[in-house]
């Protein structure tokens, strides 16, 4: 008896640590991106765009940054094909190539809003909506995922465990 509870503590230990362990965040953690927008001392900065002549950042993210961003949020080196690195405000609608616009993104959350960015550009290009709308629009979207359709057994899924937003 006193050996099958010992079993019990040493699997309640190994799964509790194997959620510890793998606990990423399923949003944004606000505090190391916040997210930012292109300028023109940008040295990416490319052109204006649209009606609200808005800074237009070509796309540049070196792969030490991504490496960085990556060990920023914790993510293994076994779970990194599982995420994208991503622009918090897309540069299509303004955001830059700084680590404060940038954060790993788990590619089944990115599949459940595939067309959201597409769509805020969309409607900036033709002017229905601001830059400012177009940003709200994507960060609502970016820190509410649908998660249904993620496995929380994956380990590499651990921002089901964890959430930043605080």
């Amino acid at each position: 008896m006193k050996r099958a509870f010992q079993w019990i503590w040493v699997f309640l230990f190994v799964f509790s640590f194997q959620f510890s362990v793998f606990s990423f965040p399923k949003i944004p953690n606000g505090d190391r991106t916040p997210g930012s927008i292109c300028t023109t001392e940008h040295d990416d900065f490319k052109e204006f765009r649209y009606r609200e002549k808005i800074p237009y950042c070509a796309r540049g993210v070196s792969s030490s940054l991504k490496k960085r961003i990556y060990r920023q949020y914790k993510i293994p080196l076994e779970c990194k094909s599982l995420y994208t690195i991503d622009h918090l405000i897309p540069l299509s609608i303004g955001g830059d190539n700084s680590k404060e616009n940038l954060w790993p993104e788990h590619k089944k959350i990115k599949k459940l809003r595939q067309n959201l960015e597409f769509r805020a550009y969309l409607d900036l290009k033709k002017g229905k909506i601001t830059q400012e709308e177009a940003i709200e629009r994507v960060l609502h979207a970016k820190f509410n995922p649908p998660v249904d359709d993620l496995n929380p057994g994956d380990p590499c899924a651990r921002h089901l465990f964890v959430s930043f937003r605080q």
